[in-house]
């Protein structure tokens, strides 16, 4: 995402809220234990995102930072419960058990879905150990926040922005794992418009 102006991305992904809220409304999908555990991860792949928007709204964006970790966690074992799992592998998780490692994850979604999958594996190979960081407070949380002899937060404008965005479109890729268990192509024709309707700018310029 290229450095931008704050408010007009959390203009953005606000809109992106309002009208990905309005779109899955009323959904339906045939209510199977494995569209059941994909819906409820792609649900919250969306809400880690409308998190971190009120967090930065509140000037709380280390903590922001944190969620696109999980974000990005919800995002893939949903694809990986509804494309991957075992009926045992998915019971187990049903049961309280943890889901495989995340390279496990990445490297059977590569398999099944292709080049969705490979988008999947780039994104956790190259961001992988910095979402980390933000999440279990590493190194890059602690230098964002000492400032010669001050103990404050220092994540610029233009970084949050990026954040804002980022998890803005991986909310939208959530919904349209949404539609897919649903097997609902109009849904996804719809949340696609909407999304290149707010969204078209900042890609042009990528």
């Amino acid at each position: 995402m290229p450095n931008g102006d704050l408010n007009d991305a959390t203009q953005r992904s606000h809109d992106w809220m309002v009208s990905c809220a309005e779109l899955l409304e009323g959904v339906t999908f045939n209510t199977t234990s494995r569209a059941r555990v994909s819906v409820a991860l792609q649900h919250l792949c969306i809400e880690h995102h409308q998190g971190a928007h009120v967090l930065v709204d509140n000037g709380v964006r280390g903590s922001a930072f944190a969620l696109y970790r999980p974000q990005f966690e919800a995002y893939t074992r949903a694809h990986w419960y509804f494309y991957c799992a075992t009926d045992a592998q998915l019971g187990d998780f049903v049961q309280g058990r943890e889901p495989p490692r995340m390279s496990q994850l990445v490297g059977d979604l590569e398999q099944v879905m292709g080049r969705p999958g490979e988008v999947i594996r780039r994104v956790k190979d190259q961001t992988w150990r910095e979402m980390c960081a933000f999440t279990h407070g590493g190194a890059i949380q602690v230098k964002a926040r000492a400032l010669r002899d001050e103990i404050r937060q220092s994540y610029t404008d233009a970084h949050t922005g990026q954040l804002i965005d980022a998890m803005a479109c991986l909310s939208y890729l959530g919904a349209l794992g949404i539609a897919a268990v649903a097997d609902d192509e109009a849904l996804a024709n719809r949340l696609y418009s909407r999304h290149q309707a707010i969204y078209s700018g900042v890609y042009n310029r990528v």
